[in-house]
């Protein structure tokens, strides 16, 4: 587990810091009971749980101790260490649905946040993953209506291994 800043850093949350899911106040860790200023909450368990340090979350402690999971919806991949770490030892993503974590190349793909149209042609992907009349995925007028803060928006990963994109889109 690499450390920046004295945070854990996420193989498949890269940009977990910069996105504003994460809970800043100082308080104690439910799981390990240390004092922290930085929370997630989004454990699936059994038990009322609401706030987790980081480093509980990036040690798998959270999820042995309220024997819960991370991310329970995936793309299938034959690697029980990867399930493992996605799945106990990594923070969702917000998601308005329901979300399943891509996978690509036998590997869960990094999520590198929420996108629109405008930062897909910002990255020259656009034209890569919609299709030639603007649909994706059977959401018709796509390209044209996604917004990253919209009412129809993306979310973004990429391949660990071959560097291919995928796009999940969602409607709120």
């Amino acid at each position: 587990m690499a450390v920046q800043n004295n945070f854990p850093k996420f193989k498949y949350h890269p940009n977990l810091y910069e996105l504003g899911i994460l809970d800043r106040f100082h308080g104690a860790c439910e799981c390990c009971g240390e004092e922290s200023d930085v929370f997630y909450q989004g454990l699936y368990c059994t038990e009322d749980v609401d706030y987790i340090c980081l480093n509980c979350i990036a040690s798998g402690r959270a999820a042995a101790k309220f024997d819960g999971a991370f991310n329970h919806d995936h793309e299938r991949v034959d690697s029980p260490e990867a399930v493992d770490e996605l799945e106990h030892r990594t923070p969702g993503y917000l998601s308005w649905q329901d979300h399943i974590w891509p996978a690509c190349c036998n590997d869960f793909c990094a999520y590198l946040g929420p996108v629109g149209t405008k930062e897909l042609e910002d990255l020259g992907i656009a034209d890569d993953l919609f299709e030639e009349d603007g649909s994706f995925d059977g959401w018709e007028g796509a390209r044209n209506d996604l917004e990253k803060d919209g009412w129809l928006s993306g979310l973004l990963f990429r391949c660990l291994h071959c560097g291919g994109y995928r796009l999940i889109i969602e409607a709120g």
